[in-house]
């Protein structure tokens, strides 16, 4: 065998091992086990928003945070979904676009989020005029491809609407 083809060979085999690595699950002093980190792993949350009347507008802040070891190698995409009655007005960064009917807002970030590392967004939402007290449901989600814990890839928030 040639030493560029053991090279080659060996590389293939030490990222198939680290994949695998990747893949193992570590047990805790009691009956929980919890996986190991390995590369990029996403995590979002989204804190509820300031309640307001029909007709008015308050705003979601989704965070992403890299809880993994290593940097975002592809880009990644934040998705907001918004309850009828409530729809995408406006969001920063320019990143995030509004679906055609308002209820998506869809952010893709570039690749190279740092481990600790936070992407945020600010999408304004419009509560149609109207609306009966109470509280909606919306969500967001984070998609990363090859994401060790998609367990934590989405989050719910409550839009309080008030007379």
């Amino acid at each position: 065998m040639s030493r560029q083809v053991f090279q080659k060979s060996f590389r293939k085999s030490v990222r198939r091992a680290v994949q695998a690595a990747c893949t193992v699950v570590v047990l805790a002093a009691g009956p929980a086990a919890a996986a190991a980190p390995c590369g990029a792993d996403l995590a979002v949350t989204a804190a509820n928003p300031a309640p307001a009347p029909g007709g008015g507008t308050t705003t979601v802040h989704p965070v992403v945070v890299n809880t993994g070891d290593s940097a975002t190698t592809a880009p990644f995409t934040l998705v907001v979904q918004l309850p009828p009655g409530v729809v995408g007005v406006g969001q920063a960064p320019s990143v995030c676009s509004t679906g055609p009917f308002g209820h998506t807002v869809t952010c893709t970030f570039p690749a190279g989020l740092a481990p600790g590392g936070t992407v945020a967004a600010d999408v304004l939402l419009s509560i149609a005029s109207g609306m009966d007290p109470g509280v909606l449901d919306g969500s967001v989600t984070v998609d990363l491809p090859g994401d060790p814990t998609p367990a934590d890839d989405s989050a719910r928030f409550d839009i309080v609407v008030v007379p």
